[in-house]
């Protein structure tokens, strides 16, 4: 009977009315914000906190911004309006609904700094790896369960932020990475985890076969493959152990090292054979042993 006679007195639509005006209220505050970045030249752009659901229009600032901030609001798509933005240096999306990053990611080549925390992100592009100039990535306190081995190519990453995901082991990669900073509190990267994440992956019986054909380079006898056969060899990625092919996802095993501030983190890696897994393990020297 309340609603009823709430419906029948309009509140209900007086209250839907309100919201929408709040919010052409405060996108027209962003509008204003981004006019007085185009008259003034301004470099940077907070739109902090004015809860938008979309954004206006950013093409005008494509020539000159270099620091956009968007955190604290309703965006639960990463805003396109970004790309055209190419010389932006450093972008803030902390606390939005964002559930993936697009691949167009790799438009933003100037890109410094990159905060994400606070999402909803499950898993991360490849094309976020291949930003050159790359400095600080955070992405914690989002639904990760792993980061792409390919993180390695972030040759000028310092600092990166993992912490309140869902890892069990970090990527080998990371190793590779001369990092001041590296933050992976609140996962499940603890010593009670590891008799599980300890548990070794073997290998796909066909990526097996296909690394056979291709050491003991058989195309010399077998020269007319079939289609099929001919894409599973020719699809492959590097091992994580040795220089050759790695084809699927190889043995995956893991290894504990000691970074820099002392703690013991578990690596994931993935061996093209069991035999160089073996050759590996002889021959590598964690900072802290296996």
């Amino acid at each position: 009977m309340a609603f009823i006679k709430s419906f029948v007195s309009g509140e209900g639509y007086d209250t839907e009315l309100s919201a929408i005006d709040k919010a052409n209220e405060m996108l027209e505050k962003a509008e204003m914000a981004v006019l007085f970045c185009i008259m003034h030249r301004k470099t940077g752009l907070s739109l902090k906190a004015h809860f938008l659901s979309e954004l206006p229009d950013l093409s005008p600032l494509a020539d000159f911004l270099l620091y956009l901030n968007l955190s604290y609001n309703s965006l639960d798509c990463f805003p396109s309006e970004v790309f055209q933005l190419q010389y932006l240096q450093v972008l803030k999306l902390r606390n939005n609904p964002i559930k993936s990053i697009p691949g167009e990611i790799s438009n933003l080549m100037n890109l410094k700094f990159l905060t994400i925390s606070f999402n909803l992100l499950t898993t991360l592009p490849p094309e976020l790896f291949a930003l050159p100039n790359l400095q600080s990535l955070d992405v914690s306190y989002n639904e990760l369960e792993y980061i792409p081995n390919e993180i390695q190519n972030l040759r000028s990453l310092t600092y990166l932020n993992l912490e309140g995901n869902l890892l069990y082991s970090l990527p080998c990669g990371i190793l590779k990475l001369q990092l001041s900073h590296l933050l992976v509190e609140n996962n499940f990267l603890h010593v009670c985890f590891w008799s599980e994440t300890f548990l070794m992956q073997p290998q796909c019986l066909k990526d097996m076969a296909a690394l056979c054909f291709v050491k003991h380079q058989l195309w010399k006898i077998y020269h007319h493959l079939p289609e099929e056969i001919h894409n599973i060899i020719s699809s492959f990625t590097g091992c994580d152990c040795c220089t050759g092919p790695l084809y699927g996802k190889g043995f995956r095993f893991i290894l504990i090292y000691r970074n820099a501030y002392g703690l013991r983190l578990p690596y994931q890696f993935s061996a093209c054979s069991p035999d160089c897994y073996t050759a590996f393990v002889k021959s590598a020297v964690p900072t802290d042993g296996c």
